[in-house]
Formats: structure tokens, sequence, C-alpha cells
């Protein structure tokens, strides 16, 4: 008997029986519902946090800082040392770099620029009849791609500053176009007890929108030239044991091809380096983890579902024992007999995946808006994305679990006696 005769055959014996064919085959459409949307979900996150590193990121730069102890034991005494750190209490501390440190980075071969990490924070930001305002303060990079809403720090001066849309609401300009040209004031406390302020005036030169970065918990702060920050972190520290000492520093490299090789360079002195392919790295871990939890429920529901092809195949055979019977007598070879209902188990795998595929595209789709909404996110940006192997993969993989999962009752109806078969009421 032709193979593709077995396959119509099989399919006209699924028709004759379609509401327990449309029930087994849902039961694995769940499992196939749940895969799916667990890879649309995983491949929308990865896109997602690599369109984040990929804007708030250079591929040229790289994280340096100094490698910290072991503290992971906090009943233990810790080694005093000479070298400057920040104590946050418990008996964990973090080492900083000093200024010995970046002298003997910026060295190494393939180094075109080495910037500390200057953390500083504003006392307050204001303007001329307006509340003071807690601010963060970093370096203005013109690597980084913002969505300006006004204005750019294409040309950014050495007292120009570009600010957030949420400080250009609480500083009372009417609307982001308004903000640009006009002056603010930034002010930072002096380390040393009874020191004055030290006060700066910055003209308004862009007006950035939130980033994805931000909305997730990143930074928002006010965007300053590198000079003026060095020059406010200084100030804030001068005195004290970590003047000239710094949290990290980035390390740019004058070519793509030299970041692993001053990675390892910065790596071998007794720092810690990350690139932003490191940071990646992180990211599309975790979320490999979640999807690969949310895919183990899939596996559970077909799992579950194997157990129901088994019981429809089971009493298929039993339903057409003489049926059976007479096709074995008629010359119906035994594998023949089991071919067709292994066919009949992949009808059902591929009914039950194509459902399941097609409810979690539509489902998918219709969800991508809403979550857009819900999390404020861009317009062209969607956390669930269908990859078309996705819904190969599951259709094809779910019809191999089905032919698995009917071999038993193939085999039964394979060995029936044709003569007993007829004789069956």
């Amino acid at each position: 008997m032709k193979v593709t005769d077995t396959i119509r055959r099989a399919g006209r014996s699924l028709r004759n029986a379609k509401a327990r064919t449309l029930l087994t085959s849902l039961a694995i459409g769940v499992g196939a519902f749940t895969i799916i949307l667990s890879l649309a979900a995983g491949a929308g996150g990865r896109q997602y946090a690599q369109d984040i590193v990929a804007s708030n990121t250079n591929v040229l730069e790289l994280y340096v800082q100094p490698k910290q102890d072991d503290q992971s034991d906090s009943s233990k005494p810790k080694e005093y040392s000479e070298d400057p750190s920040i104590s946050y209490g418990g008996g964990f501390s973090l080492k900083l770099l000093q200024q010995s440190d970046i002298d003997k980075i910026e060295k190494i071969d393939g180094v075109e620029d080495i910037t500390p990490v200057y953390n500083v924070s504003a006392k307050y930001v204001t303007r001329e009849g307006q509340k003071k305002y807690q601010a963060s303060i970093e370096s203005f990079t013109s690597t980084l791609k913002q969505e300006y809403v006004a204005g750019n720090g294409d040309t950014m001066g050495a007292n120009d500053v570009v600010i957030p849309e949420a400080f250009r609401e609480v500083l009372g300009f009417v609307d982001n176009s308004a903000a640009i040209g006009q002056n603010v004031t930034v002010a930072v406390d002096g380390a040393t007890l009874g020191a004055p302020d030290k006060v700066v005036t910055l003209k308004v030169v862009g007006v950035v929108g939130e980033s994805a970065l931000a909305s997730i918990g990143g930074s928002a702060g006010l965007q300053l030239n590198k000079d003026i920050v060095k020059e406010l972190y200084q100030y804030s520290q001068a005195g004290t044991p970590n003047e000239n000492a710094y949290t990290g520093a980035t390390v740019t490299a004058i070519s793509e091809s030299k970041v692993q090789d001053i990675k390892t360079a910065i790596n071998s002195q007794g720092y810690e380096a990350q690139t932003a392919e490191d940071l990646m790295g992180f990211i599309f871990q975790f979320i490999n983890v979640l999807q690969g939890i949310l895919i183990g429920f899939g596996a559970l529901a077909v799992l579950t579902s194997i157990f129901g092809i088994i019981n429809t195949q089971y009493i298929s055979v039993l339903e057409r024992t003489q049926q059976i019977g007479l096709m074995k007598a008629l010359g119906m070879r035994r594998r023949d007999v089991g071919r067709l209902f292994k066919f009949e188990a992949a009808w059902i795998g591929f009914l039950g995946g194509a459902l399941g595929s097609g409810l979690a595209f539509i489902a998918g789709t219709a969800a991508n808006p809403w979550i857009r909404d819900t999390l404020n996110l861009g317009d062209d940006t969607n956390l669930l994305i269908f990859e078309p192997w996705s819904f190969v993969a599951v259709i094809v993989g779910l019809m191999l679990v089905s032919i698995g999962a009917g071999i038993l009752p193939a085999r039964k109806a394979a060995r029936l006696d044709p003569i007993e078969a007829l004789r069956t009421e």
C-alpha cells in the first residue's frame, strides 16, 4: 500500500470521529500554544534587550573596575587596607580605582582613551523662580543613541547640559522647545564641613525623552560636559580619602578588533573588564532561563496530552477491530496496519500543533499593542516576536511526539489475528 494512500486513509478515519479527534488535538494544542508564545517572548525579549544595550553602550568601550575581594562570608574579619574604598555597612566594601590605576590601564596597547566614572550627585538643580530638585549627574557621551524631543547634544560645549523631559516639566518650561537656550543652576556639596556649595550655570542644549534603559530602572540624570563633571566630582571629594579615586572607568579601544585583547590585558593586570557583549550575555542568560521555565510548562502540557493520544488510539483500535481484520484478510500487511495508526497519530499532532500555533500567533499579535501601551514602549517595539522556524519546529516536533505516543496502539493493531478480529462483535 502506498504511503500517500495510507496518509489519506488515516485522514478519512479521523474525520469519522471528528469530536474525539478535535478534543485530542486541542489537548496537544495547549502545549503548542504555550511553547510558541514562550519562543516569541524569548525572541522579543532578546531583541528588546539588544536594542537597549546597543543604544546605551558602545561596542568599542569596556567598563573596568578593581577586582573585588570575596565578601561572601561576612562573619570573617576583613584585612585592613590603605587603598580607597566605599563601605556600605555589614562588612561590605567596594574597592576604588586610583589615578595610578588609570595611568597603568591607559598604557595598554590598543587603548585610545580612558575616562573615570565620576559618581557625583547634584545637591539641587533649579532655575530662577522655580523650586530646587535633587538630580544625578553624568558625563555626556556622544556615542549613545538618545531620543531627543528638542535640541541635541551635537555641539555640547563646556557649559552646556542635556536634561530629561521630566526635569523640563518640573523646572517650569512651557514645552520642550522652550527649554532650549535657557539657563539652569546646578549646585554640588563640598566634601569638607563648612565648605560652600559649588554652583555652576549651564545652558540647556537638548531635552531627551524617557529611554528604554530609564524605564527599567536605568539612569535619567543631567548630562554635562565631561570636564565639568570631573570638576564637580573633584570638588565633592576634595580633602577626603577618596579624592582622585573612582568606582570604575570606561576604556575606549582604537578598533573593535582590539576590544577582546584589551579585556584580556586588563584582566591579567588584576582588574575586571566587561564589554557590551558581556552585558548582553548576562541579560540573554536571564531571558533564556525565563523562557526555559515557560517552555517547561508547555512541555508538561504536551506530556499530559500524550496519554490522551494513546487513549484515543486504543479506543480507535477497539472500535475498528473488525475493519482491521477485514483489511488484513484482504492482504494488507502488518507493517501497513501499524503505519496507518501511526499516521493517524501524526495527523492529531499536526492538527494540535497547527491549532495551538495559530491561536498563539493571533493572541500574541493582538497582545503586542496592549503590552506596548502598558510598558510605555516605542511604537515599533514588540515584546512578542514570532519567527517562522518556531512554527515549523513546534508542529514537526509535536507530530513526532504523537507518532511516538501512537506506537503501542499501532503495534496492537498490527498484531491482531484477522480471523479473531473478524469474529469480534
